[in-house]
């Protein structure tokens, strides 16, 4: 079996996490496989380094379904992990002539238009990360089925304990309260100031670390300075060892309007942290409030800082939070579980 991977994504996020899950994988399974991806990116970067071998693209979507029109003769199965991928694998089809697979990982409907319905129709199979995606999808007249994202079983073993004190120390607070994400209107990282800023006036010693990158770091920087809490909100960037980050905090936060599931809930419940997120498309399918996290409205400041203390102050909450979230995450949401579903899902398309 041979599988080429397409994902034209910039950085490093769930989604390229979640590809390089499985083809870490298949691999294991001995099947053969290519990462179409950005030259020079992240993903790109991480296979060169793991031994995987990349079909080179540029970002340019024509000259791109040129490259995997060629290229993809060469496979059984064409996999694209993301919206562009997803366009230049089916564009590119009437010269690879193999069968296209999209995993599909966001919460918000797909256009109303000729050339998308004209996309799907030409998709051999479309999968939903959640049950969410699924109906949204559904609505649209699409048909999908469910392979849930993952997090490794043993992911304890890659914690360092010394980073993480480590990072603790370097916060230098007794009080961790953190979230992970791209900085980007989605993950809203404005409503977690918002909360920040009420969580201070009880608990003073807190601080508020923001590990990742993007576009709004310079208005998030400077809102933080509006609340007058900008040296209890650390900016800490992109970070490769994100699980003894994860791991340092007392609290995950997770902020977003808009999320296919929210993967980085997931590493935060097997390491054993306690979390609070909004109410956001896929993820009230994992943070089944008031059993494996607290699920908040989203946009709501107020209830974010009120379910941030009571984990704090509830330390029989806490305790059930985090022994609920990691059973329910080492039954549901294993890589391995991910990894067999779709080698299966390849064979029934193959077939």
């Amino acid at each position: 079996m041979k599988i080429i991977h397409v994902d034209t994504e910039n950085g490093w996020r769930g989604g390229e996490q979640q590809l390089f899950y499985l083809i870490q994988g298949l691999k294991s399974r001995n099947v053969l496989q290519k990462v179409a991806c950005i030259k020079g990116d992240s993903l790109w970067k991480r296979c060169k380094k793991s031994g995987f071998e990349t079909i080179d693209l540029t970002g340019n979507q024509l000259i791109d379904t040129v490259i995997l029109g060629r290229k993809g003769k060469w496979a059984d199965v064409i996999h694209a992990h993301n919206a562009k991928g997803h366009n230049i694998s089916v564009a590119s089809k009437p010269f690879h002539r193999k069968k296209v697979i999209y995993t599909r990982r966001v919460d918000y409907p797909i256009k109303n238009n000729i050339l998308t319905k004209l996309k799907y129709s030409n998709t051999d199979k479309v999968v939903s990360i959640t049950k969410t995606v699924q109906n949204i999808l559904k609505k649209s007249g699409v048909e999908s089925i469910i392979i849930y994202s993952s997090v490794e079983k043993d992911i304890n073993r890659k914690i360092n304990a010394d980073k993480v004190t480590q990072i603790r120390r370097m916060l230098g607070s007794n009080v961790i309260i953190g979230n992970v994400g791209a900085l980007t209107e989605q993950k809203n990282q404005f409503l977690f100031i918002d909360a920040a800023y009420l969580i201070l006036k009880k608990i003073s010693n807190a601080v508020f670390p923001i590990i990742g990158t993007g576009k709004l770091l310079n208005k998030l920087r400077s809102y933080a300075e509006s609340k007058n809490i900008s040296d209890k909100v650390k900016f800490l960037g992109f970070k490769e060892d994100i699980l003894n980050y994860i791991k340092a905090l007392d609290v995950f936060v997770l902020t977003s309007n808009n999320e296919g599931l929210g993967s980085s809930i997931l590493q935060a419940m097997m390491l054993n942290v306690p979390v609070v997120a909004t109410d956001a498309g896929g993820v009230r399918e994992i943070v089944i409030n008031g059993k494996t996290g607290l699920l908040v409205p989203k946009n709501n400041p107020d209830a974010l800082f009120r379910a941030v203390i009571k984990i704090l102050q509830d330390e029989k909450l806490r305790k059930s939070l985090i022994i609920n979230a990691h059973k329910f995450v080492n039954e549901n949401f294993t890589v391995d579980k991910m990894v067999d579903a779709y080698f299966e899902l390849y064979g029934e398309v193959l077939e």
